[in-house]
């Protein structure tokens, strides 16, 4: 089973929130000075697409803002605002580079954030399947169905193809999510904790990963040669945001002072990806324990990161589906049927909710808020399979297309690892 055979197989279109859509208005005014866009990329990352936005337009980086961040190797549609001040009076209709463009929809109060998105919809060609995986994903999706979703209860007879349904599934945080430990080797906020600001900074720059590319895998192997000699580490990269790091060692600065030079964006994966790490271990230990309550089967996928379960949507009762497990933080309050849990999955880990700060930075840091235990993908629907273009002669040659909607926040990979992927 395959996605993302090719960018177009991966289609992304954000959708805005009534409030946004309602705060446009047509032509600039005092009390709406951001330039509201609708951009296209394929591709392409976010990050990177915002800084050729920023360079065509002559503006700084930090005026043009994205609501929500895209996958690079997908075609995605997505809302991001400039600042009209910053264009001096000339405000483009329609820019465009290689692999994006993007098109002025009206102006708006604020620079786009999350709060501008009500969902996302996905439409994802999954390839390389036999007709035993494609039958499962099916199948899967029928247990998953909530009752009184798109269509009801009926849908469950593993008739699910062509159908729109609203699948119930553990939101635990994707891959993209851990993108900092992307080389297998620790958690650099792990060691932040500690105080450890050396192993957390060759963790975050200085480790090599086999999927870095480009400026990211020049710098990660310049520091792994020459971590300590850092001249000569300077010597073997160019510029980039992350060289102040370094630069402040050749000075002689302390590990703590380089890895407060990092972009703010970098410090903050640092902390996030450990923090989601520990937010899905709670939720998968409560996902398991569901299962067993209610003597129902789970699907589990393997994942680098650490399994995932997934209970049958029959074992999940509204309060259940309701339930918001708070992020691990210093000040994080449990409810209390996840108390011994979470207590449980801190302590495997050697940390307490007390001790999940940064001693001697006020930035980056444990922040709190919920996130909801389950998703729900709505209008979901399954094609029938058919032949897959890019199969050759291998046996797993079907194709077929899934397209549903996420709320903010939840993965669509997630979605799929449910559904047998």
């Amino acid at each position: 089973m395959t996605i993302r055979r090719t960018p177009e197989d991966f289609r992304v279109e954000e959708l805005t929130s009534g409030e946004f859509r309602a705060s446009l208005l047509p032509e600039w005014a005092p009390s709406n000075p951001f330039a509201a866009y609708r951009l296209e990329k394929i591709s392409l990352a976010t990050p990177d697409a915002i800084g050729f936005i920023a360079r065509d337009l002559r503006v700084p980086r930090a005026a043009v803002c994205a609501a929500g961040l895209k996958d690079r190797h997908a075609l995605t549609s997505q809302t991001i605002t400039v600042d009209s001040a910053a264009l001096r009076g000339h405000v483009p209709r329609f820019v465009e580079g290689d692999n994006w463009r993007m098109e002025r929809i009206g102006f708006t109060p604020r620079a786009a954030d999350h709060t501008a998105i009500a969902a996302n919809r996905f439409t994802l060609v999954v390839r390389a399947l036999d007709k035993r995986q494609a039958d499962e994903m099916v199948r899967r999706a029928s247990l998953l169905v909530v009752c009184g979703g798109d269509r009801d209860a009926g849908d469950r007879d593993g008739e699910h193809r062509g159908g729109a349904s609203t699948l119930a599934f553990v939101n635990y945080f994707g891959d993209q999510r851990f993108g900092s430990n992307r080389h297998g080797e620790g958690w650099a906020a792990r060691a932040l904790i500690e105080g450890d600001f050396e192993t957390a900074l060759r963790l975050a720059i200085g480790t090599p990963a086999r999927k870095d590319s480009g400026p990211t895998r020049a710098l990660s192997r310049a520091l792994a040669t020459h971590w300590g000699d850092w001249p000569a580490a300077l010597a073997v990269f160019g510029r980039m945001p992350e060289r102040a790091a370094v630069e402040t060692l050749a000075r002689g600065g302390s590990f703590m002072d380089a890895f407060s030079a990092l972009p703010m964006f970098t410090q903050e994966i640092c902390v996030e990806a450990y923090q989601s790490h520990l937010w899905n271990a709670i939720a998968r230990e409560l996902a398991d324990a569901l299962a067993d309550a209610t003597v129902q089967s789970a699907f589990t996928a393997d994942d680098i990161f650490g399994p995932q379960v997934f209970p049958r949507a029959s074992a999940l009762t509204p309060a259940f589906r309701a339930l918001g497990i708070p992020m691990p933080s210093p000040r994080a309050i449990m409810p209390e049927c996840l108390t011994e849990i979470a207590t449980g999955v801190l302590a495997d880990e050697g940390v307490e909710f007390g001790k999940l700060r940064i001693p001697g930075l006020a930035r980056p840091y444990f922040g709190g808020g919920d996130r909801p235990f389950i998703a729900e993908a709505r209008h979901c629907s399954i094609s029938p399979p058919g032949p897959d273009s890019f199969a050759g002669g291998s046996s797993a040659n079907l194709a077929c297309t899934v397209a549903f909607e996420l709320p903010r926040g939840a993965y669509a990979t997630v979605l799929l690892r449910a559904l047998g992927q």
